[in-house]
């Protein structure tokens, strides 16, 4: 007896599906359907000088960063580190190499892998990473010891974090503290607080016999949770395991306004197969670095000055009837590309009896925690926004817009926007893909914009699977689609933690999963408000 194919799975007798280039232009001219598609032009960078480069390595090894040229500027950054000792050595060999150029790697492509041109006092960068061993402090042995032999993985994150926060308070608390502290962890450490997070796994299941997926949280758009439907008692569960066994959060949540932290694995710096090549991880690092020491790499070019960004999400708190509660996030960037996080207020939220998963604020609210973000911008700008633009998503409720319109004041130029993805995308004729910066105008001041697929200035797609465009499923204000849409562009260049040409996600909402879960963690009502804390 034959076996009938399992939904999804193709017959064996199936003729394979095929599409050539001839019947795809039949298919797009008969099609009653039209469009309006246009391509929203790269947006420019600026780098040292006033210079302009759409691409963030080549703008900085041709006219170094932005501060370079600014009353940011700085000659020095002062890197502390902190772990076992063994770590510590390898850390600062890398530090070391990364003071000299490291050539591109033979394997891999040289436009997007390019060789690195060091950090020291010469161009491009015209700054030094320094360090000192005061500013290096070596774990107990008897610390490592308890962490590596204790039986359980939440017990053993708690102990790491513990021993690695007290090491950092003592830096911050010298007379010349370091601007900013490397984290790192021997390959047994590794082994025991991240890559046991598999075993772990396996353990929770076989005692709970439970089917449900534990893996890590994806860090992507649709960090508050936008689609409708109930969560049960067991994703609570999960949700409450997967925070206790991060290590990484738990690190930023201890280290809000101490110092800002970067961490490094055994396996970043030992290198070897799914590493990053070595000039890359040069590059990014590089980047990261600059910017918690208050080093400006890059600006946006072609925004309006004055405009603000702003990125509302929510998390729960890490409380007893936390099921039903919902804490508000706003993460707001300048056009300069300062960033900061507002934490708002925790509220009731029941999606059962609400019939939505995706909580909202009250109009009260609403206007209370814009108004915090305005009065914020105003403090560190000292005057007010010129446009505002709030990204959500999940969509606004009529109390919502009327809180966030009640505190706009005389702001003119504004716009409520909600993106998401839908699993709708569009294909172009030839064998390339969709190029980035298509916009797909659907009326009313929505539609798609891609984000990722093929870049001239690269001559390829730095991807791996077709791109997916985001959807601008709401857009309530003033602003038109394609303004919108250019400012989504932009925004996908301001991720510090990368040097890479762009990444997918507006840095309004990339991290609003992560950043709500340090606020969990870290259990304050005043957290550290500069973005810098949080990378």
């Amino acid at each position: 007896m034959k076996r009938a194919p399992r939904k999804g799975q193709r017959s064996r007798r199936e003729p394979k599906p095929s599409l050539d280039a001839g019947s795809f232009n039949l298919l797009l001219a008969a099609s009653e359907t039209a469009l309006a598609c246009t391509l929203i032009p790269e947006p420019n960078l600026i780098f040292a000088g006033k210079h302009t480069c759409e691409d963030p390595k080549t703008g900085l090894l041709a006219f170094g960063p932005y501060s370079k040229t600014d009353a940011t500027r700085r000659t020095e950054v002062r890197i502390g580190v902190v772990g076992p000792a063994e770590a510590i050595d390898r850390a600062l060999n890398l530090v070391e190499r990364m003071c000299a150029a490291i050539p591109h790697s033979d394997k891999l492509d040289a436009l997007l892998h390019p060789s690195f041109p060091g950090v020291n006092d010469c161009d491009p960068f015209q700054v030094q990473f320094i360090t000192q061993p005061v500013w290096c402090r070596s774990m107990r042995p008897a610390d490592v010891a308890r962490v590596e032999n204790h039986p359980e993985f939440p017990a053993r994150i708690k102990l790491l974090i513990d021993a690695v926060a007290a090491e950092v308070d003592a830096l911050s608390k010298l007379d010349v503290p370091p601007d900013v502290v490397l984290v790192v962890m021997t390959e047994k450490l590794e082994k025991q607080c991240r890559v046991g997070i598999a075993q772990h796994d396996r353990e929770q299941r076989e005692a709970t016999d439970d089917e449900d997926d534990l893996e890590d949280v994806t860090e992507q758009v649709g960090g508050d949770g936008a689609e409708d439907g109930e969560e049960d008692e067991e994703e609570e569960k999960h949700a409450r395991e997967t925070e206790a066994r991060s290590f990484r959060r738990g690190l930023k949540a201890a280290c809000l306004d101490v110092l800002p932290t970067q961490l490094l694995w055994h396996r970043t710096l030992a290198g070897g197969r799914g590493i990053q090549d070595l000039a890359t991880l040069a590059w990014n690092l590089t980047v990261a670095l600059l910017y918690k020491a208050r080093i400006v790499p890059w600006r946006l070019a072609d925004v309006i000055e004055g405009a603000c960004f702003v990125g509302i999400s929510f998390f729960r708190p890490d409380e007893a009837d936390a099921k039903t509660l919902q804490t508000s996030v706003a993460q707001a960037f300048t056009d300069r590309g300062e960033g900061f996080v507002l934490q708002g207020k925790t509220f009731q939220w029941d999606a059962k009896k609400q019939k939505e998963k995706a909580p909202h604020l009250k109009r009260e609210d609403a206007q209370e925690l814009l108004e915090r973000v305005l009065k914020l911008y105003a403090d560190q700008v000292h005057g007010s926004p010129r446009r505002l633009i709030i990204h959500k998503t999940s969509r606004f409720t009529e109390a919502e817009r009327k809180g966030f319109e009640a505190a706009l004041g005389g702001i003119s130029e504004y716009a409520l926007v909600t993106i998401g993805r839908r699993g709708i995308f569009s294909l172009r004729p030839g064998n390339k893909a969709t190029l980035r910066g298509t916009a797909v105008d659907f009326g009313q001041k929505r539609g798609l914009i891609y984000t990722s697929g093929y870049v001239p200035f690269l001559r390829c797609y730095p991807g791996f699977r077709v791109p997916q465009p985001l959807e601008i499923m709401e857009n309530w204000g003033s602003l038109p689609f394609r303004e919108v849409a250019a400012d989504l562009m932009r925004l996908t260049k301001l991720n510090w933690n990368t040097a890479a040409f762009n990444c997918v996600d507006p840095i309004t909402l990339a991290f609003a999963r992560r950043i709500g879960d340090i606020l969990k963690m870290a259990k304050t009502d005043n957290p550290a408000m500069q973005y810098r804390y949080y990378m």
